[in-house]
């Protein structure tokens, strides 16, 4: 997988789990100091897959707090 590739991954997962493209740049330039997920190194963008591929997607997060009676 090259490189832009691995970015259109990224790309969708953030949009999976309903993070718009403004979000996911604010989370990058927060939890890495980089204005954009093109200058994160090989390490960063893989924990960033990671971390994305493990988060619920929005309609599994309103399935569960309706069972438990939390508001939408």
């Amino acid at each position: 997988m090259d490189f832009m590739e691995f970015i259109a991954l990224l790309d969708a997962e953030a949009k999976r789990i309903g993070w718009s493209r403004k979000y996911f740049k604010q989370y990058v330039l927060i939890k890495y100091g980089k204005k954009s997920r093109y200058f994160l190194t090989d390490e960063q963008l893989w924990e960033l897959y990671e971390y994305l591929k493990a988060k619920p997607t929005q309609k599994r997060i309103a399935i569960v707090k309706q069972k438990v009676g939390l508001k939408k």
